[in-house]
């Protein structure tokens, strides 16, 4: 689904206007493509009966045309007009020659209690708080009388401002939101989005040539979407066909992290993956993952130490891509190592050998012609920010996958700053770093180093557990393994994890529960709903 600001679907359907599609055109467009969402998810099921609220604005004009839309596919429909229009009144005279009903306020509650769908129209895309008379009082007593009834809103919530993301108390709860052309930003914003339910889009028809000229590339997050973006298999290849992916990290204190990440990229399709990890943490972590091969690197009481990057660096050259940091520490020695595996390959380095034999190796040029594709993750990210202009000097494609913390880390902003406005703090890091970020949390956001950005609609709190991230990193490599490029590896990767915990929490019947581990198993469940 396409995204967009308010005022650049304003300067959108002003420029089809001037260019000969009129606005009457797209207001029947939408009303019609509206009905038959309507229709084909709810007539089947038995559901016949709808009133429409209707405003003063397009959305008003949107709902009447509807209405009679629906009127023509069996439907009984009535509207209830909240503000009296001249404009709307052809509309009403074929509402009523096609069976339909205007009903008067008398009349309202009787009809509304035979009514079995609610079309939001009462207000649009424009409005801003607060609400007022008479559409206040009228929102109070609609939302006491509105149970069991079903609400898919026209375009918007009435209520909701589609720029800030705010919504007034009185603002009815979609089921369903059907935006015109594309989804408004600030409908991706709390605690606008709560209102929406699930939202999809209808087309204004629109001719291309206009349409392209306002496309960001920016969008929502779609199943249709994630399905074109999955790699594909043949049936004749070998693990080799598949990738191979390197996993560092991991530590005394977060020995299951990379296992987490190792197993997820498994399930995701990754045809090896190999961990390096240090030696501290080797015995765990083989007994709860027997799938991988393993690297062992050098540690300082549990941590990997700067002298691994050495045993690292040379294997750098096998891999189709390396996801780091995952339960890798902040220790002194661990930033040494991070510093030397990803910015000083090129310099003579104390010692390398097998395993934890010291040895007089160096790491030169021939080593390592170029870096893998990256994921990078957790700590790592807390290290890089404390490395002067680390993405001028960092030479590979990377996804970095920050929480609000870290973002905050990398970028000295406040957390609260960066929730403020997460869409565009994350385009705006993303182009300055020209690596692809994926801004966790309820709503994530991916941004692309050309400055597009891809919202995922979804927001629960079953995923706020320790090791959800390393799962959601373990997800993207094994994509990127597989040859899915940055963008869209993480694109899928976040939707795949957020329908692995709707999974879970549908099995399990509760966002109390879920494990890190029960997100791994429902990762088939995920993607064979995509196949």
């Amino acid at each position: 689904m396409k995204l967009i600001s308010v005022n650049n679907m304003k300067a959108l359907e002003s420029a089809a206007n001037e260019g000969g599609y009129s606005y009457e055109k797209m207001m029947l467009k939408a009303g019609q493509n509206m009905a038959q969402v309507v229709h084909d998810r709810f007539f089947k099921k038995g559901i016949a009966r709808v009133m429409g609220l209707v405003g003063g604005g397009n959305n008003g004009g949107d709902t009447i045309i509807a209405l009679t839309a629906l009127q023509k596919l069996g439907w009984t429909c009535s509207a209830f007009m909240l503000k009296e229009d001249p404009q709307w009144q052809t509309l009403i005279i074929e509402l009523h020659a096609n069976g339909g009903k205007v009903v008067d306020r008398d009349r309202f509650e009787e009809e509304l209690s035979h009514t079995q769908l609610v079309l939001d129209g009462v207000m649009g895309t424009g409005f801003k708080m607060p609400m007022r008379e008479p559409f206040v009082d009228f929102m109070k007593k609609f939302n006491k009388l509105s149970d069991g009834k079903l609400i898919v809103a026209v375009d918007c919530p009435s209520g909701v401002d589609c720029i800030t993301g705010e919504a007034c108390t009185e603002t009815l709860h979609a089921d369903l939101t059907v935006c015109m052309e594309a989804v408004k930003e600030g409908m991706l914003k709390f605690p606008a989005y709560e209102y929406c339910g699930e939202i999809v889009t209808v087309d204004l028809g629109i001719p291309a040539k206009t349409l392209k000229a306002f496309d960001s590339g920016d969008v929502v997050i779609d199943e249709e979407m994630v399905k074109a973006l999955l790699p594909k298999r043949d049936n004749s290849g070998h693990k080799g066909s598949f990738g191979h992916l390197m996993v560092c990290g991991g530590c005394i204190n977060y020995p299951g992290a990379p296992m987490f990440a190792a197993q997820s990229a498994y399930r995701t399709g990754a045809g090896l993956v190999e961990c390096a990890i240090p030696e501290r943490v080797y015995a765990a972590a083989v007994a709860n993952n027997l799938e991988s091969i393993f690297t062992i690197l050098e540690d300082q009481d549990g941590v990997i130490a700067e002298n691994a990057a050495t045993i690292l660096i040379p294997k750098l050259k096998q891999v189709n891509c390396l996801l780091i940091g995952i339960g890798i520490g902040r220790e002194e020695t661990t930033q040494r190592f991070i510093k030397r595996l990803l910015f000083d390959m090129n310099n003579k380095n104390k010692s390398a050998g097998a395993g934890f034999v010291p040895g007089t190796a160096k790491v030169k040029n021939k080593d390592i012609e170029k870096y893998p594709r990256m994921v990078i993750d957790a700590d790592a990210l807390r290290l890089l920010a404390d490395i002067d202009l680390w993405y001028e000097k960092l030479q590979a494609e990377a996804v970095l996958t920050p929480h609000p913390g870290e973002m905050s880390a990398l970028t000295g902003m406040s957390i609260e700053e960066i929730q403020m406005d997460r869409l565009e703090i994350a385009r705006r890091f993303s182009k300055q770093w020209g690596q692809v970020v994926v801004l966790k949390g309820a709503l994530t956001v991916v941004a692309s180093a050309e400055g597009k950005v891809a919202i995922l609609p979804f927001a629960n709190s079953a995923l706020a557990k320790a090791g959800s991230g390393d799962v959601l990193a373990g997800i993207i490599a094994g994509l990127m393994t597989q040859s899915v490029n940055p963008f869209d590896a993480a694109v899928a990767g976040v939707w795949l994890h957020a329908r692995a915990a709707e999974a879970v929490v549908k099995t399990q019947g509760t966002a109390f529960s879920l494990l890190a581990g029960d997100l791994i198993d429902a990762i088939p469940s995920a993607l064979s709903e995509l196949m």
